[in-house]
Order: C-alpha cells, then sequence, then structure tokens
C-alpha cells in the first residue's frame, strides 16, 4: 500500500491553506475598517496602521482630504496589504488606528459611524467565517 497524497505534502498543503486564510480574512477586515471609517478631512481613513506580531504608535499626517475620491483608500489598502502579505499561520495581524480621537469615533462619536468601525467589521467579518 502507498501513500495517494504523502503526509509531508499534506502537511505543506495545509500550511499554505491557513496562510492564505489569515491573509484572505485580514484583508477584508482592512478594507472593512476602510470603507466603514468616517471622513471629514481624510485624517482618520488614512490613519489605519497594519502590523504583524507587533502594534505600533505610529501615525501619518492628514493629506487634508486632498486626493482624488477613492484614492486614499486604495494607498492606505495597498500599503496595509504589503503587511498582511508577509504574515502566515500563526502570525498576529494588527490593524490599528492610532489617532487620538480614535475611540471616541469607535465608541459612535461620529453620525457616519453611529456604531462604530472596527467592533461591526470584526463581526460582519467573523460571522462569514462561522
Amino acid at each position: 500500500m502507498s501513500w495517494k497524497n504523502k503526509p509531508t505534502n499534506f502537511a505543506l498543503e495545509v500550511e499554505m491553506a491557513g496562510d492564505e486564510h489569515l491573509r484572505k480574512v485580514s484583508a477584508e477586515m482592512l478594507q472593512g475598517v476602510i470603507m466603514a471609517s468616517p471622513v471629514m478631512d481624510g485624517a482618520f481613513r488614512s490613519n489605519h496602521r497594519v502590523t504583524v506580531n507587533k502594534t505600533t504608535n505610529e501615525t501619518v499626517p492628514s493629506n487634508r482630504n486632498r486626493s482624488p475620491k477613492g484614492t486614499l483608500d486604495q494607498q492606505v489598502f495597498a500599503e496595509g496589504a504589503g503587511q498582511i502579505l508577509q504574515a502566515k499561520l500563526g502570525d498576529s495581524v494588527y490593524i490599528q488606528n492610532n489617532l487620538p480621537y480614535a475611540l471616541r469615533l469607535e465608541n459612535g462619536y461620529s453620525q457616519q459611524a453611529p456604531q462604530g468601525i472596527y467592533s461591526l467589521t470584526f463581526l460582519s467579518v467573523a460571522s462569514k467565517y462561522k
């Protein structure tokens, strides 16, 4: 009797599938928080930071919403996606916003996002993969 698929090959397939799933879910979370972000001058939306296995205190200066419509979203997603692509199974992917008023927005301060941003995105993405 011989193996149809060697156990070592199977283990590699599982690892690759796990890496892909982590990256897919992380990218959906990033896209969700970007799209759910209230926009006044673009500062909050442009400050979603993505890191792998560590947090950051970094913020970026506001562009005062001078980018063409949708460009800011694409830039923020592209930057975060570059970090997400480095993640592998077992890593922690952090998506955070370090602006001083980010917590207030998450707690419903904005009329554009009265239910928050991160928590709603998390619930939405988590329910998709139950």
